[in-house]
C-alpha cells in the first residue's frame, strides 16, 4: 500500500494544509530544513506542530538542500570536509524544526533527513565523497538522525544504495507522467498513488511522480477556498516518511499508536 504526498519550496499556509489534509487524500509532504544551501527558504522552519497538530496529523519528511552539482542553481562545494559540515547543519536545523522534541521522540525509531541531490546518474566522484560523508555524519552518535536521499530514479539510488546500505530512498522520475498530469486526480480531491516500485528504481520506498503540478485547491477550516499553484505529487510506502515505522489505520483513518 502507498501513501499520497506532496511537497512545495514555500509553506502555503496553515489553512490551506488543514484543508488538504480534511478534504484529500494527501497524508504526508515534505518539509524543507533551512536556510540550507541551495534553499534559503525557510517558511516551513516553524511549522512541523502545526503539521502534526493538523486532524489526524501530517506525515513529514524533511528535507535538506545542501551541495548541487555545478550545472545546477545553488551551492556547490562538493567535498568530503564539506558533506560532513553540512550534515551538522542539516541536524541542527532539524533539531531547531522539532523533530527530537518530547513529542516526536514518541514515534518509532530516529528520524531521517533526506538529502537532496538534483542531478540524475551517477554521481562525479566529488560528489560521491561529499554524499558518504553527510551520511556517515548523520548516522553517528553526533545526531539523533537516520540518513535518508532524494535523488534520481536512473542510477543514483543504486549507487548511493551500494556505499550506504542503510539508506532511505525517494526517487524522482517524472517521465511517466511529464504530458499526463491529467491523471494526477482519480476523483475529486483524491491523489493517484502509484507503487513507488514502478518509479523505474526498485528499491525506492518514495516517488516524486509530478513535478510542478500547476495548482490545487481545496476548502478551508473558513469555509472558503484557495487555490496554490505549483505542487510536486509523491507517493511513498510509509505514511510518515520522517518514522517509515510509523503505521497508519486506513479503516479508522488515524495513526496506530504503540
Amino acid at each position: 500500500m502507498a501513501f499520497a504526498g506532496i511537497d512545495r519550496s514555500a509553506y502555503p499556509g496553515n489553512a490551506f494544509m488543514a484543508g488538504l489534509m480534511t478534504h484529500t487524500n494527501l497524508l504526508w509532504t515534505g518539509f524543507y530544513l533551512a536556510p540550507a544551501p541551495s534553499h534559503p527558504e525557510a517558511s516551513w522552519m516553524e511549522r512541523r506542530a502545526d503539521l502534526r497538530a493538523m486532524g489526524p496529523g501530517w506525515g513529514i519528511a524533511p528535507v535538506y538542500v545542501g551541495q548541487q552539482h555545478p550545472s545546477g542553481p545553488g551551492s556547490h562545494t562538493l567535498t568530503a570536509a564539506q558533506g560532513k559540515k553540512d550534515a551538522r547543519d542539516a541536524a541542527k536545523l532539524a533539531d531547531k524544526a522539532g523533530f527530537t522534541d518530547v513529542w516526536e521522540k514518541t514515534l518509532p525509531g530516529a528520524p531521517r533527513i533526506y538529502l537532496d541531490i538534483e542531478i540524475g546518474g551517477n554521481l562525479p566522484a566529488n560528489f560521491l565523497a561529499y554524499v558518504n560523508a553527510w551520511c556517515e555524519v548523520i548516522r553517528s552518535n553526533e545526531t539523533a538522525y537516520l540518513p535518508a536521499v532524494y535523488c534520481s530514479f536512473k542510477d543514483t539510488g543504486a549507487q548511493l544504495l551500494a556505499a550506504n546500505p542503510d539508506l532511505t530512498v525517494w526517487a524522482f522520475n517524472i517521465n511517466q507522467f511529464l504530458h499526463h498530469h491529467d491523471q494526477a486526480l482519480v476523483a475529486p480531491d483524491k491523489f493517484r498513488v502509484p507503487e513507488p516500485t514502478q518509479s523505474g528504481f526498485a528499491q525506492a520506498t518514495a516517488w516524486q511522480w509530478i513535478q510542478g503540478f500547476a495548482s490545487i485547491t481545496t476548502k478551508l477550516p473558513d469555509g472558503s477556498t484557495k487555490t496554490v499553484a505549483n505542487w510536486d505529487l509523491d507517493s511513498s510506502d510509509a505514511p510518515d516518511p520522517s518514522h517509515p515505522a510509523r503505521q497508519w489505520d486506513a479503516d479508522a483513518n488515524t495513526w496506530v499508536v504503540t
